[in-house]
């Protein structure tokens, strides 16, 4: 399963990073300056200022604004009981690790949660509950 799951998202990641010119001239974008490094899936991103498109309904780009770091996340929709007024992102931070969890866009009830890592999954066995840090997002 995991295989199977692993090429998956390898597909889709080499999908994503073709496309990204493209997915960044798309409207629908947001940006977000990161201020710590933080981890989406396996990978490893510095902080910095990135932008985070839809590629479809269940998977997101996340790329710096210079286009050298990027990944890609799959996610499942999410609901919250009141509209978001602005857009965020949300983070899992487990000591001074950080996990992208939560994408939601301003004026929307409906965002998307990340698929948990494998990495974040073994560090939330042995660590007490993550903490959620907000970082806010804007339209380019």
């Amino acid at each position: 399963m995991y295989r199977h799951m692993f090429n998956a998202l390898a597909v889709i990641s080499l999908f994503g990073m073709l496309t990204a010119p493209v997915v960044q001239a798309q409207s629908g974008m947001q940006v977000a300056n990161i201020p710590f490094q933080f981890n989406v899936g396996k990978a490893v991103l510095p902080a910095g200022e990135y932008h985070v498109k839809s590629v479809n309904p269940s998977t997101f780009l996340i790329q710096s604004k210079d286009g050298h770091q990027a990944a890609v996340a799959m996610t499942i929709g999410v609901s919250s009981s009141k509209e978001e007024d602005n857009g965020k992102l949300v983070f899992n931070r487990y000591g001074n690790q950080y996990f992208l969890s939560k994408v939601w866009r301003g004026g929307n009830r409906e965002g998307r949660e990340l698929v948990k890592s494998r990495t974040e999954i073994e560090i939330a066995k042995i660590m007490s509950s993550p903490e959620a840090t907000t970082v806010a997002v804007k339209a380019p």
